[in-house]
């Protein structure tokens, strides 16, 4: 599942759910892989880009490759965000 195109402008990629190891649920791009810790952080475009070594998105909040896993409707649905407008991949 997706919400929007990625608004940066050097980017088409998908903004999609992602549970972190932690459990937690941010969005990320599937392309340029900017990270939005919140919803409250996407709507006011202030993302991270995590990196190598620790992929440290916030407090306790890391996007290691091999630890996390694009989210399904459940994960977003307990994280809070089951309202939003998210669209079918193709």
């Amino acid at each position: 599942m997706w919400l929007v195109e990625c608004p940066s402008f050097w980017d088409q990629g998908l903004v999609r759910p992602l549970v972190t190891e932690s459990g937690a649920v941010v969005l990320r791009c599937d392309s340029c892989a900017a990270v939005w810790p919140t919803l409250a952080d996407f709507e006011e475009m202030e993302w991270v880009e995590p990196g190598e070594p620790d992929w440290l998105v916030g407090a306790g909040v890391h996007v290691r490759p091999g630890t996390v896993r694009w989210a399904s409707r459940p994960d977003v649905e307990a994280a809070g965000l089951g309202s939003l407008a998210w669209r079918a991949l193709p």
